[in-house]
């Protein structure tokens, strides 16, 4: 079995709690690297200001945090919550071709549950392109006996390309942005060693902790209603997020565009972002590997007569096409 402990290089306690042992504690899960510092943080405003009653500790899972974003997230003050941060060191590997297009933090999520093993029998955990606009009580009857991973069922064309290819039951292939983990069964089918095996197996996958979940897991899953994990991709100033059906628990901002880019900025996100500490942070013009936001920040400028800036961009957007 693996020793994930080799992993942490340290643990900060950004914000602390004297919980009430007469009420419920909610321990949720993010991991991320610098690069999504911002929305992680986000995120935790927007499930705080959702749940104002609930006990929560934060579990933080971090790979080359800034001390500037250690700072933010040491700003961050309630009185029911705690936040603990978990530094993640250069030991923890994955294999170069399953990290080309998703961060290595992306991974990290497969240790997690071990490392928390003796914290708590249950762990949600969120992707930090997340936001949670309902209250989670209904967590609490998610039923978990003989489950390993409760979450929802990814979009129809997922189904059609994964479930074949790794033998996964038709309907049933999750998206792994949002799970309810059964953090005991989860460590006695050894979860963590067999996925992190897989990543290192030399397969190339597709959606790397995604895919070798699904196959790991079998059929101790469960397959959750969508307003625990409403995926949603973003439109150019389209407030997507402000037409999700009733109900909707957590918003997920899938694709590349997400609402801290320009072109894609949503009111709704941006209501949470100005009550956290990055409230002042210069906000990424679009993401830089993805030419349609390149193209969509370009007719933005066009569009705000800002012609140098479209030309500049409209330039930038010609160029990375052609590199591709």
């Amino acid at each position: 079995m693996i020793q994930v402990d080799k992993f942490i290089n340290k643990r900060n306690e950004f914000l602390s709690c004297n919980f009430d042992n007469n009420q419920s504690i909610l321990d949720i899960l993010l991991c991320f690297d610098d690069n999504y510092a911002l929305p992680a943080g986000v995120n935790i405003f927007s499930i705080v200001e959702s749940n104002p009653f609930q006990q929560i500790h934060f579990h933080l899972f971090t790979h080359n945090l800034s001390d500037e974003n250690r700072r933010k997230f040491s700003g961050i003050k309630f009185d029911n919550i705690a936040i603990t941060e978990y530094v993640i060191n250069d030991e923890f590997k994955i294999d170069e071709q399953n990290t080309e297009q998703f961060p290595l933090s992306a991974c990290v999520r497969l240790i997690a549950p071990m490392i928390l093993k003796n914290t708590t029998d249950k762990l949600l955990y969120v992707d930090s392109d997340t936001l949670c606009i309902n209250s989670l009580a209904d967590i609490d009857h998610i039923d978990l006996k003989e489950i390993i991973v409760a979450a929802i069922a990814d979009v129809p064309y997922m189904q059609q390309t994964q479930c074949a290819k790794y033998d996964v039951v038709q309907g049933t292939y999750f998206n792994s942005g949002v799970m309810l983990i059964n953090i005991s069964l989860w460590c006695e089918e050894e979860i963590t060693d067999k996925t992190l095996k897989l990543l290192n197996s030399g397969e190339k996958y597709q959606y790397p902790d995604q895919d070798v979940l699904n196959i790991c897991v079998g059929q101790k899953r469960l397959i959750l209603p969508r307003k625990f994990n409403n995926l949603l991709a973003l439109s150019i100033n389209g407030n997507d997020d402000a037409n999700v059906p009733n109900g909707t628990i957590f918003i997920h901002y899938i694709t590349k565009n997400k609402p801290w880019h320009q072109p894609y900025r949503s009111k709704l996100f941006d209501s949470y972002l100005e009550k956290s500490p990055w409230r002042n942070d210069n906000l990424p013009l679009y993401c830089p590997k993805k030419t349609s936001s390149i193209r969509a920040y370009a007719k933005l400028m066009f569009r705000q007569k800002k012609y140098l800036a479209g030309i500049k961009h409209y330039i930038i957007y010609l160029k990375t096409k052609f590199e591709k």
